[in-house]
């Protein structure tokens, strides 16, 4: 009668502690993911410093070997701050004249939806019989005038708006590009200061300083391929369509380049949303093909030619993974969380793969 007694001891005491680690595990980790989403104003201008400054720093250090490193960084900050200015005086006429047009845009668009609908006799028959059943009910005098109500628009408070916008986002700009330059001017200091705080033993700093070296490579190399891929893809589009016709060329290139940072969404949403432009301004399935093709064309030979050139393993993630991060940021953090969850899905996938306690992650994470 020993023995069941003894395995009536196993079962009963050895899955309690897995069990209140797990239970621990998963409260912190639902508490850490709400301070994440309430904290996201802060946290993801944060990391965009971060990520930027970790793929500007080899051009950095480069820089400083003839010059002292706070005006090699000074230099490239102003560098970046001078391109975005530059292109956004350059696209100042197409932004204005996109703006004007912008209503009527719209009412095409609503015209185009309904022309096209399959329903689009039933909802005239619809239309008519609440109009016939608003007269039939209401009990008007024969000899009433009808009065129009206009809505008036407070075209003061809506500029007062988009100024008080603009200057918002200008201003998160500037705090943004000095973090950069903070950032860049440190230099390895940060480096250090984690790797003396990983722990006292030897072989404790060694693995931390393998991972953070790791990682500053990858998301380096992966932010720094994003810049020149998006700049490429960006100036492809704004000349293709440009070439074809397209209204408002440079505007698509800026999308065009922005969205490509995002996986599988952003270069979806271009080739759909050049399409609808396309059907709107020519009229012609033949253009509509054309455009849509170029923007498929010029995605997928930056994706399926340069990216696994340039890259290489930089990216050691599989598609699934992939794809469920950059539906999870998106919810999380909206636009920007678009953007940075494939970086943040290398930071964990680095983490985990120096971690031991952590080696399912890395293992679900895996390419294999």
């Amino acid at each position: 009668m020993a023995e069941p007694s003894g395995a009536v001891e196993r079962t009963a005491v050895i899955p309690q502690v897995p069990t209140s680690i797990t239970a621990a595990q998963v409260i912190a980790l639902i508490l850490a993911l709400a301070a994440c989403r309430y904290a996201r104003g802060v946290l993801a201008p944060l990391l965009i410093a971060v990520l930027i400054a970790m793929a500007l720093a080899p051009l950095v250090k480069a820089l400083s070997r003839a010059i002292p490193r706070w005006i090699a960084s000074a230099l490239v900050v102003v560098a970046i701050f001078s391109a975005f200015g530059i292109t956004a005086w350059i696209l100042s006429d197409e932004v204005a004249a996109f703006s004007r047009r912008l209503p009527s845009i719209v009412r095409e668009v609503r015209a185009a939806i309904q022309s096209a609908s399959p329903r689009q006799s039933l909802i005239p028959q619809l239309q008519q019989a609440v109009t016939e059943l608003e007269k039939s009910t209401s009990a008007k005098p024969p000899d009433a005038t009808p009065v129009t109500i206009v809505e008036t628009v407070d075209v003061q408070r809506q500029v007062m708006n988009y100024a008080r916008s603009g200057f918002g986002y200008f201003s998160q700009g500037i705090l943004l590009l000095f973090l950069v330059y903070f950032l860049l001017a440190s230099g390895d200091m940060f480096k250090q200061k984690f790797v003396k705080l990983s722990g006292d033993r030897l072989s404790q700093r060694k693995v931390t300083l393998q991972m953070i070296d790791e990682m500053i490579d990858q998301i380096g190399r992966f932010v720094f391929y994003q810049f020149w891929s998006g700049l490429l893809v960006g100036l492809l589009t704004w000349a293709v369509f440009a070439w074809l016709g397209v209204r408002y060329a440079g505007l698509w290139g800026v999308a065009a380049g922005v969205l490509n940072c995002i996986p599988y969404f952003g270069p979806t949403i271009i080739m759909a949303a050049s399409a609808v432009a396309a059907a709107m301004q020519f009229k012609s399935i033949e253009m509509v093909g054309l455009v849509a093709l170029a923007s498929l064309a010029i995605t997928s030979l930056e994706g399926f030619l340069l990216a696994p050139i340039a890259l290489g393993k930089a990216a050691r993630v599989n598609a699934v993974a992939v794809f469920v991060a950059v539906m999870f940021w998106g919810w999380m953090w909206g636009s920007i969380g678009l953007i940075l969850a494939v970086p943040l899905l290398m930071i964990v996938k680095t983490i985990a793969d120096h971690v031991e306690s952590l080696s399912s992650v890395s293992e679900l994470l895996g390419e294999r």
